[in-house]
């Protein structure tokens, strides 16, 4: 009896473990492509990437985000994660702060995808960086997917140019260490990663809209943040992110296809919109003030 017992517990034990390898194993295209992502990928109602219309976007002063300590400089380990090449920083916590964020989000990880994920009147980017934070009360990115708005993510685009973009040569030549194994770690040797470089100069306008995260299991708590001005990358330098390898292969291109934006708004932050609005007010008031005066004087 006690033999049977054993090995139905080893049958189940081991059947177990299969289902966690089938949940976790999941890729960019073939039978464990977007298409076959289960659960929420499937079902959700607020899903990314999105394609962002402009002329339907709804312009609004939510404020400007704060970047807490971006312009630090920390140690940096890149890891080859099998789905990207993600970049973790030591030291003290980088916060993000401002626009509708009710509290401090912290910045937990940072990765890459290529190309991008999100597009922008059907135009899509060479590569897209994203500032993974999660709110801090939750700890960490895991917890805070359970919650509404428990993550925010900072996108920042990279268009493709003929010159190399030199802030981004450091993180190539640790990627070309550890391209060829997944779980494979480097350090930033020649310098120090200063998230601030990565963020375009005018980092004061950006789109906005609730979504999801872009991998399995898609959950809907994220809070999404695409800066609107745009950084470079050149052709050769994409090539080095597109020769890391996984367990299906070279990985080409790592990015989820768009998703329907349903009942959704999108939100474009621009600096000034508001004030400017007050301008044309007060204008307005003016030329009404002195008009109603002559009105008053001469009748």
């Amino acid at each position: 009896m006690d033999l049977k017992y054993s090995i139905l517990l080893l049958i189940l034990s081991h059947h177990l473990v299969l289902c966690a390898a089938r949940t976790s194993d999941w890729s960019y295209s073939g039978e464990h492509g977007p298409t076959y992502w289960p659960g929420l990928c499937v079902t959700g109602k607020k899903q990314s990437p999105i394609n962002i219309v402009t002329e339907d976007t709804f312009n609004t002063d939510i404020g400007e985000l704060k970047f807490i300590r971006y312009d630090f400089a920390f140690e940096c380990k890149i890891t080859n994660n099998g789905h990207s090449v993600q970049l973790q920083l030591s030291g003290v916590p980088v916060h993000l702060e401002g626009a509708n964020l009710e509290s401090t989000y912290i910045l937990e990880q940072i990765h890459f995808h290529w190309p991008a994920e999100h597009t922008v009147d059907n135009n899509r980017d060479a590569l897209e960086l994203h500032f993974v934070h999660y709110k801090e009360q939750y700890g960490n990115t895991s917890a805070a997917s359970k919650h509404e708005n428990g993550i925010a993510v900072v996108a920042t685009l990279f268009e493709l140019d003929n010159e190399d973009n030199m802030e981004i040569t450091p993180i190539l030549k640790a990627t070309e260490l550890i391209s060829n194994g997944i779980g494979k770690s480097a350090e930033l040797n020649e310098s120090k990663f200063i998230p601030s470089l990565f963020l375009p100069k005018d980092h004061t306008t950006y789109y906005h809209y609730d979504g999801s995260l872009t991998t399995p299991g898609c959950q809907e708590t994220v809070m999404w943040y695409i800066l609107t001005e745009k950084l470079s990358v050149s052709e050769q330098q994409l090539n080095v992110f597109k020769s890391v390898e996984t367990s299906n292969g070279t990985l080409s291109f790592n990015y989820r296809p768009t998703q329907a934006i349903g009942e959704r708004t999108i939100y474009h932050h621009l600096l000034g919109y508001s004030t400017a609005g007050i301008v044309s007010c007060n204008l307005l008031n003016v030329h009404l003030g002195l008009f109603l005066t002559k009105f008053l004087l001469y009748n």
